[in-house]
């Protein structure tokens, strides 16, 4: 269960992460978008266009890290999902349903023709096993 337990990690990390790019697409827009530098006013035109300037090139750096490390994490993903849908068993298919398919029990059971209290135990005893994949 722990190869589950990661990739539910992985895809909260991924979201936090895009979120971050998210904010630094906003703040450029804000930078580079409106066509005017925010900083205006007697004696401050050359401390504006410089601080325009490095702050673009901080958020330019950021996105770039931040692209970076989506990426790296998306391949990850990719090769986690690849294992996980290699696994067999009434544990596994319950697991991968309810973290990678985002379906409640009531759902799994449906598809899997189980009474809604049975998934819920064998989802239970999922929870308190150690489960070993390699």
């Amino acid at each position: 269960m722990e190869l589950i337990t990661n990739y539910v990690d992985l895809c909260r990390k991924l979201d936090i992460i895009e979120t971050q790019l998210m904010q630094v697409e906003v703040d450029l827009k804000y930078w580079f978008g409106k066509g005017d530098l925010p900083f205006t006013g007697t004696g401050a035109d050359d401390f504006g266009v410089i601080a325009s300037i490095g702050n673009i090139q901080d958020l330019h750096d950021k996105k770039h890290r931040l692209q970076k490390m989506v990426d790296f994490y998306l391949d990850i993903k990719k090769e986690t999902e690849d294992k996980i849908n290699q696994l067999e068993g009434l544990n596994y298919q319950i697991a991968r349903m309810k973290y990678m398919e985002n379906k409640s029990y009531k759902d799994i059971a449906e598809e899997l023709g189980k009474s809604y209290g049975y998934i819920r135990n064998v989802a239970s005893n999922q929870n308190t096993k150690k489960l070993h994949f390699f």
